[in-house]
């Protein structure tokens, strides 16, 4: 897993925790861009147009990016955006097909204007980045967010966390208000450790309504589910975890050649790792096949 902090600073948009997950289902069903948007999936292909209506998007995973829109070309509907902390430009396309936000609310393309910094679902469409959803970013003091703790100041009650898509430190205001927790237990300033994952929710002024502890350096989680990705040269292996729905990377430096070697892509595992404040080391690795934990 990366351990680098998102910081959605969509106001009014919900979570959009980790790697590109989408708004509500409210915030959804605010789109009003085709009249068959409420209707199941199997009754939009029974609807379509075969002449009219653009084919539905391929299913394939989605990435969230977010940058400045450096250009736009509202005739061929696609934009060139350069992601935070990037000197690289991406082409994006988009059609009526994409739905775009602002505060909550399903907007019109015609609202993203040059200069603009939005936060981008992309998919590949064949050969070409294609978003699927848009988020213009109005202001960046306020929303929620996940990321890590790079110092906490307990004096002037400052928490600082560090951005993934701006790689800069952001600091936050701890206040009377502030509800802290770990899973269902309540958290207290001294868990504020530095390296610790956590997610976020905050005010206008960068003052934080909520803090959750989502991992401290010296834990131990256990990850059940299908390697997505492998590569024995850098020693990573990619597991998506039953439990969450979310996909981390973790090292399996630990694990013995012997039993590294008989990981593949699209088999299921269990692995147990300990987060260092970095990544995820893996400790011990469980295969289907193998009748006990191969322990290291």
């Amino acid at each position: 897993m990366r351990t680098t902090f998102t910081l959605v600073a969509l106001a009014g948009i919900v979570s959009l925790p980790g790697v590109g997950q989408s708004p509500s289902s409210a915030a959804s069903r605010q789109q009003t861009p085709a009249p068959t948007s409420n209707l199941s999936p199997a009754a939009r292909r029974e609807s379509r147009d075969p002449l009219l209506d653009l084919p539905e998007l391929p299913q394939g995973e989605v990435t969230l990016i977010g940058g400045t829109v450096t250009s736009l070309d509202e005739i061929m509907n696609r934009m060139v955006v350069q992601p935070f902390g990037s000197k690289q430009k991406m082409k994006v396309a988009f059609d009526t097909r994409t739905v775009f936000f602002q505060d909550g609310k399903a907007i019109s393309y015609k609202d993203i204007r040059e200069g603009q910094r939005i936060y981008v679902d992309t998919m590949l469409n064949g050969t070409t980045v294609f978003a699927k959803k848009i988020w213009i970013q109005i202001s960046a003091d306020n929303g929620i967010g996940r990321g890590q703790i790079v110092d906490y100041d307990p004096e002037h009650q400052t928490l600082t966390v560090r951005d993934e898509l701006s790689n800069q430190p952001i600091k936050m205001n701890l206040t009377s208000t502030t509800m802290m927790k770990r899973g269902q237990e309540h958290a207290s300033p001294a868990d504020l450790v530095p390296g610790t994952l956590v997610s976020l929710s905050f005010g206008p002024q960068r003052e934080l309504r909520e803090v959750t502890l989502l991992a401290k350096p010296g834990t131990t989680f256990v990850f059940a589910g299908r390697i997505t990705y492998l590569d024995l040269s850098r020693k990573i292996v990619a597991i998506d975890n039953q439990t969450d729905r979310t996909k981390y990377d973790v090292s399996i430096e630990a694990i013995a050649p012997s039993i590294a070697r008989k990981l593949h892509e699209g088999e299921q595992v269990t692995i147990s790792a300990v987060f260092d404040g970095n990544r995820y080391s893996a400790r011990n690795v469980e295969l289907p096949s193998a009748n006990a934990p191969q322990d290291q």
